[in-house]
């Protein structure tokens, strides 16, 4: 390496630190005086840890599994230092409600998801499915069969639902954003629905693309841990329910597209 990009990289190392630094005497403070000036640094961040990414994929030649995404997650105050799993929603081996019974549990890669899901739904259940892998836990409600809610507990930034939102044009940017300020803590569908800034279809639209997306990555997904509680549908979106096995086959058709050599 050149004497000078010694240097460069020495700088940055500072630079992070002194980023760092700041970033935990505003979080010490706990007052926040200009939120969208925290987006500009947030993606810039995120940008700037992708460019990064891309740097040491090409020292190494190997892909790197960390995206900027997840990366960022880390100034959000998700402790993923380490190479660690984010921890789980809750304890795979609870029941996630009084009514909730353990119909079947599994560990290891002895039944892949896809067969999982197809022989849920197949059987007609209702209840929870929790599959654990490495690095998340993907957490999917059933009806009789369909699938009527499916969240992972590491959301990448492009599957967000205000991000399908807007990608889709149903609501601009700052508006999503202003709506993520003035109600944090309620779940965004929900805010969107009651404050008329989108349509009930819409909303059904962007959760099924997200749902998609959560299936595409639960079909490669190595299984470390599974578990499927019967018992009723609780998070369930009003109006979504998606067949099983629509959602497999078009998860197996975007992994083989993927595996095509360019």
């Amino acid at each position: 390496m050149e004497i000078d990009g010694r240097l460069q990289l020495q700088a940055l190392d500072k630079a992070c630190l002194s980023l760092y630094q700041r970033a935990q005497l505003l979080a010490r403070a706990g007052t926040l005086r200009n939120p969208a000036r925290l987006r500009r640094i947030d993606r810039l961040i995120a940008s700037a840890i992708e460019g990064l990414e891309q740097e040491i994929a090409s020292v190494d030649g190997r892909p790197r599994t960390r995206g900027a995404g997840l990366l960022v997650g880390m100034l959000r105050g998700k402790d993923l230092a380490g190479g660690l799993a984010p921890t789980p929603p809750r304890s795979s081996d609870d029941p996630p409600g009084p009514t909730y019974t353990l119909a079947l549990r599994g560990e290891g890669k002895s039944i892949p998801a896809p067969d999982l899901l197809g022989f849920l739904s197949a059987q007609g259940k209702t209840g929870l499915l929790e599959v654990t892998t490495h690095l998340e836990t993907f957490s999917v409600e059933l009806h009789e069969g369909d699938i009527v809610h499916a969240q992972v507990s590491r959301t990448l930034p492009d599957q967000r639902l205000g991000d399908l939102l807007v990608a889709q044009g149903s609501i601009d940017r700052l508006t999503l954003e202003t709506v993520r300020d003035e109600w944090p803590t309620e779940r965004l569908g929900v805010v969107l629905l009651r404050e008329n800034f989108i349509t009930t279809d819409a909303l059904l639209t962007a959760l099924q693309s997200q749902i998609q997306l959560l299936f595409n990555r639960l079909f490669t997904a190595p299984i470390a841990r599974f578990s499927f509680w019967s018992g009723p549908a609780v998070h369930a979106d009003q109006g979504m329910r998606l067949n099983a096995m629509a959602l497999i086959l078009e998860g197996a058709r975007t992994f083989d597209e993927g595996s095509m050599p360019a």
